[in-house]
């Protein structure tokens, strides 16, 4: 049943009102346009029969043939409602994230210049609460030990937990899928796998059989243990409008973005060779297919900045070790490789970053290498990234085995690298849980081993006092390096399970994470140590960017929903 509700503004009733009262003027005010251009475009009160009126659910606001869906969340009253002015004129479908629940009747409401719709929404315990379940939830849920569980959460880096847990795999055919997709390019996902590549890490039999004791084999109509998931937001966690914009073309996978001055939000594409820029006011979106420069390989990218001109660079990823720069003005492509010996089809080169000094700095990772380019010139410089005789490694964690670890004194890889004021890189050390600094000048790296071992550091940008925030992956922490005193300090997010990616921080003392296993956007709070998490309304999107506009106060967050093909916006109401 589709209820459709509109509700015109009851002027006659106003007017009539005021002819009896001796304060009509006050009344005339009221009922002026400004006053009912205050008046929200939808609100109403969201209970459910076993709780009443339900704090910390998140209502979707969304118009057929629109790529923009906005979202707010009910407060402790069950109240909710969507600001004026930030639905146009249409008929809109309302949907609810509430895990637990869904929602009684499908709902649509007309938003017009002289209409509002009041709406209460009654939802109805979910007939199937598998499938609102995130991956850490089914973390929390399954049963296993430590070392079982980091396993299977490492499945979570590439796609969601749903589908393992779902399949009917035995021990025999699970070591057959583990052992195909260890064979898989980086880039893939379950929908488009990229491979086999050169490299092919064998299925773990230990992890084979733990997965076919937790799944559906064996004729399981349900799972051999309780399903449990996470309490909704609460407090200031639903103070916040969530904007999603989605891509129009069909498959596509926003890896990393940048914010341009004009407001113009930059990405790139994890599968296609694609620069791309949304318009956030119009959500419309513009696309430039980059060169190609090995086209036997993986036609993928993972990092993109922009310099101070607002030109992006991406790096090229397996497309060789190589930089390449956007000229918006010009909309022309400009690539600079790494020297032959590094630019073979064994190169991996993710990340990217515009230093300060106009200098850009491009990683291949597999060879634990730093290359400084210099776009004046054309100059490349190279610099080793971990000290003499140390050995390095990559892809390891890709080699799904449940003994596997990621903190060695002489394995080392690069992921996730910044850059500081004086142009000298920071970055982690994801294989050897360490954050390193390389001297550009005398090329001397040092290491900094994070206090948690195992922590497996991801990604990282430096703040405006220097300070290198990042997340660590594996020991799902907030992690931050002070170059002054050499020292880090970590602080742990309220959830398990988290799998913090990337941190960066903001000018008004707030550092913003994110992951891949909780859809939780969260918001550390430097003073106080508190945490507030904003769950965004798409299931599984998998965050693995995040960047702030921090001219205004509250700031607003922008992050990348790789698997989802979203662009989100946060915008706490502080």
């Amino acid at each position: 049943m589709i209820i459709n509700i509109t509700i015109p503004w009851a002027k006659s009733v106003y007017k009539l009102v005021c002819s009896l009262s001796l304060f009509g003027i006050f009344c005339s005010l009221a009922s002026s346009p400004s006053q009912a251009q205050s008046q929200p475009a939808i609100a109403g009160i969201v209970t459910s029969e076993n709780e009443g009126a339900m704090e910390g659910v998140l209502i979707s606001a969304h118009a057929p043939g629109e790529n923009v869906t906005i979202t707010v969340v009910s407060d402790v009253n069950g109240h909710y409602s969507f600001p004026a002015g930030r639905l146009k004129a249409a008929k809109y479908s309302l949907a609810v994230r509430a895990v637990g629940y869904e929602i009684a009747q499908d709902i649509t409401v007309e938003v017009g210049a002289k209409k509002s719709g009041d709406v209460n929404i009654k939802l109805v315990t979910t007939k199937d609460l598998a499938s609102q379940l995130t991956s850490a939830e089914w973390l929390e849920s399954v049963p296993g030990t430590r070392e079982q569980k980091r396993a299977l959460f490492r499945c979570d880096a590439c796609h969601s937990l749903n589908p393992v847990l779902r399949s009917k795999h035995d021990h025999t055919n699970w070591l057959a899928t583990l052992t195909r997709m260890g064979s898989w390019w980086g880039p893939s996902t379950m929908e488009e796998p990229i491979g086999p590549s050169s490299k092919v890490w064998p299925g773990d039999p230990k992890l084979a059989e733990y997965l076919g004791s937790i799944n559906l084999s064996a004729g399981r109509k349900t799972w051999p243990f309780e399903l449990k998931h996470f309490s909704r937001p609460h407090g200031d966690a639903t103070k916040v409008i969530i904007t999603e914009y989605k891509l129009p073309r069909a498959g596509s996978l926003p890896h990393d973005l940048s914010i341009g001055h004009d407001g113009m939000i930059w990405f790139n594409d994890f599968h296609r060779m694609y620069v791309s820029k949304l318009d956030p006011t119009t959500g419309k979106v513009k696309e430039w297919m980059m060169p190609g420069l090995k086209p036997d390989l993986p036609q993928s990218s993972l990092a993109i900045e922009l310099d101070k001109e607002g030109n992006p660079w991406l790096a090229r990823f397996y497309q060789g070790c190589a930089a390449t720069k956007f000229d918006v003005k010009t909309e022309k492509f400009q690539t600079w490789t790494a020297p032959a010996e590094y630019n073979d089809d064994h190169a991996a080169c993710p990340m990217i970053n515009v230093a300060a000094n106009g200098m850009v700095w491009f990683t291949d990772v597999g060879r634990g290498v730093m290359f400084e380019l210099n776009p004046k010139t054309g100059q490349v410089r190279y610099f080793d990234g971990f000290p003499p005789g140390t050995r390095k490694t990559v892809g390891g964690f890709y080699h799904f085995g449940i003994d596997e670890k990621f903190r060695s004194d002489e394995s080392h890889d690069i992921y996730g690298t910044a850059v500081d004021s004086n142009g000298d890189p920071i970055y982690n050390d994801f294989g050897g849980s360490n954050i390193a600094t390389l001297d550009s000048k005398t090329g001397r790296v040092s290491l900094y081993p994070t206090p948690t071992t195992d922590s497996a550091p991801r990604r990282g940008t430096v703040d405006g006092d220097g300070r290198f925030w990042f997340g660590e992956y594996m020991a799902g922490q907030l992690g931050m390096f002070d170059p002054k005193t050499k020292q880090i300090k970590e602080w742990r997010p309220p959830v398990p399970w988290n799998g913090l990616y990337p941190a960066v921080a903001d000018k008004n003392g707030d550092t913003w994470s994110g992951g891949m296993s909780t859809d939780y956007v969260y918001r550390f709070n430097q003073a106080t140590g508190d945490w507030t998490l904003y769950l965004l309304p798409t299931l599984d999107g998998q965050i693995r960017d995040i960047r702030v506009d921090d001219s205004l106060r509250p700031v607003t967050v922008w992050v990348p929903l790789v698997k989802a093909g979203i662009i989100a916006k946060i915008e706490p109401q502080d």
